[in-house]
């Protein structure tokens, strides 16, 4: 998992060096993705006093990957996970000095690529939710203020999993 998210960061860091590299239908997806997220970033930032942004990498859209699925829902999912932990107010300030970016990546099929299972056996216990005997992957993570969501279609707890790891990350440094 780990080096999942080590991956991830390069591919974030490396986006902005070939943002200007778009094929068309990239930079057609990128502005609806933009245009889509606004209000749900305006009550993101509104409920948690912040002016978080969103990154992501476009260079890595496929449309076949989202057909019939709305890749920025998932983004939104995120964004309503912040603005639901920020509602409670004390967690407002907290969250705010905590979260200062989200990225919303797409990604590979990684259950494709041979090295998954390499992947996955390396912390097999971090692969598990918080307070459970679920080991269903969590696709969400919070690192040096990004909170950061690998997208992959059919996501059906993003807005759940946002809040654990937010929930986490305050529980870690109340400590």
């Amino acid at each position: 998992m780990h080096l999942q998210r080590v991956f991830a960061a390069m591919v974030l860091l490396s986006t902005s060096a070939r943002a200007d590299e778009l094929k068309p239908f990239q930079k057609e997806a990128k502005s609806h993705f933009e245009k889509s997220l606004s209000g749900a970033l305006k009550d993101a930032n509104t409920a948690c006093g912040t002016r978080l942004k969103v990154k992501t990498n476009f260079n890595w859209f496929n449309p076949k990957d989202w057909d019939g699925v709305g890749y920025e829902d998932s983004c939104k999912e995120v964004l309503l996970g912040i603005a639901a932990m920020c509602e409670r107010p004390e967690h407002k300030k907290a969250l705010a000095k905590k979260v200062t970016g989200v990225a919303c990546l797409f990604t590979w099929d990684i259950t494709q690529v041979g090295l998954y299972g390499a992947l996955n056996a390396e912390h097999p216990d971090s692969q598990k939710k918080a307070g459970t005997h679920d080991t269903r992957p969590r696709n969400v993570s919070l690192s040096k203020g990004l909170l950061m969501y690998e997208m992959h279609k059919g996501d059906k707890t993003i807005a759940d999993d946002t809040r654990t790891v937010l929930e986490e990350a305050l529980k870690a440094g109340s400590r």
